[in-house]
């Protein structure tokens, strides 16, 4: 397990702390959040140890793809670590269901139990994020869909953060002019590591950044219209709790989406991507309650790879 004494840790424990002070009512929240967030930490330090890395590509190859809209781990070949992985999936419906989803998460775990969703293929269409497939399957076992996709999800976001830094911030070597310049030139607000939707933007020296909300990578809001939709800027409007709260709600009314977005002092790392997210939840009801939510994956595209039993494991 993770080391007590890891920095990242620490920061943690402080955040639930005082998070926890400020809005008594989250403490369940928290109470959850400390199980996976804890794993986490301790799954993103085992996999920078492995021999092998979950993903291979040229950063040529990278750029390519960037300057074509699509996400640079699309459609990759992976070397997901499914036994380091694959427990990590069971262990997430166990935390699930004592923290408030109950006899759902535990049908789920008993499907897993019962062998009859391939934890490979499931690892992997999570990581592509497959949505249809896993909601395919999901509906088939007769269990719920979104706590599978959460289970998955938890599970290999890890693997997902890891693989991108091997992109876009290689240990030791300096990332190609060719990839930081189809990087920055990104004009979607759909990440350009993986084709999620961010968790939120974080405001920093005036300067806004993009966090994707499943590998974690920052990228630069480059565009003035609405992150999910492109509408123009004059369909745009902010909400926020206060009058001078440096954090705010981008609200499109072209698509009926928003968008948190934070003032920070410097970049979450992503471990702890969840914990600002959970502390800016007041940000998700006052939306909410002004009746915007946050839209589904974006439709990227793609054949349709069904997580089935039938699946074996390509290591």
């Amino acid at each position: 397990m993770t080391c007590p004494t890891s920095p990242l840790l620490d920061q943690a424990q402080a955040r639930w702390t005082a998070l926890g002070t400020a809005t008594p009512d989250l403490a369940p929240a928290i109470a959850l959040q400390r199980a996976l967030v804890n794993r986490t930490i301790d799954t993103v330090d085992r996999l920078q140890q492995l021999d092998k890395p979950v993903l291979n590509l040229e950063p040529g190859l990278a750029a390519t793809k960037l300057r074509a809209s699509t996400p640079v781990m699309r459609g990759e070949v992976l070397e997901l670590p499914v036994d380091l992985l694959g427990p990590l999936v069971f262990q997430a419906c166990d935390d699930l269901a004592s923290g408030g989803a109950g006899e759902v998460a535990q049908r789920v775990r008993n499907c897993l139990d019962a062998g009859r969703i391939d934890i490979s293929s499931l690892l992997t269409a999570s990581f592509e994020r497959n949505q249809a497939a896993i909601r395919v399957k999901a509906t088939h076992e007769g269990i719920a869909p979104d706590v599978l996709w959460l289970a998955a999800e938890l599970a290999v976001g890890p693997a997902a953060h890891v693989a991108q830094q091997t992109v876009f911030a290689p240990r030791g070597e300096q990332l190609a002019s060719t990839l930081t310049g189809a990087l920055d030139a990104w004009p979607h607000g759909y990440c350009p590591a993986c084709g999620s939707w961010p968790a939120f933007a974080e405001d920093l020296d005036a300067v806004s950044f993009l966090r994707c909300s499943f590998c974690g990578l920052q990228w630069h809001l480059n565009f003035a219209g609405c992150t999910y939709c492109g509408n123009d800027p004059a369909q745009l409007s902010s909400a926020s709790i206060a009058t001078g709260s440096p954090h705010r709600a981008q609200l499109c009314r072209g698509c009926g989406a928003y968008l948190k977005r934070l003032t920070v002092t410097s970049p979450t790392p992503f471990e702890l991507l969840p914990i600002e997210d959970l502390a800016s939840t007041d940000l998700d009801i006052l939306a909410a309650e002004q009746g915007f939510g946050r839209p589904s994956l974006p439709d990227l595209d793609g054949p349709e790879r069904y997580p089935c039993e039938n699946v074996k494991s390509t290591r």
